[in-house]
């Protein structure tokens, strides 16, 4: 994004009531939105997931889901990581 993005966005009164909600928001509210959106997204995936293919059962549906959710994982966490080989103990 652009630096006159960003100075237009401080300037959005609809911006700046976000982010002073999001401060006054109880940290133990913040730790849990975060399980609690995956959980939704998640909701949604398996609704995605029956309707691409009515005929799965649930449990076709939960490993379709499993396996989404892993290619997402790889494709978030490519470059991170390498394997730097057996480590000595």
């Amino acid at each position: 994004m652009s630096a006159d993005y960003d100075r237009a966005r401080l300037k959005d009164p609809k911006f700046i009531e976000q982010v002073l909600e999001a401060r006054r928001t109880p940290i133990g509210v913040k730790i849990l939105a975060g399980p609690r959106l995956f959980d939704q997204e998640c909701a949604l995936e398996r609704l995605r997931i029956r309707e691409q293919f009515p005929e799965f059962t649930d449990e076709q549906v939960k490993e379709e889901l499993g396996r989404r959710l892993a290619a997402r994982r790889q494709i978030d966490e490519a470059g991170i990581y390498r394997n730097v080989g057996m480590l000595d103990e």
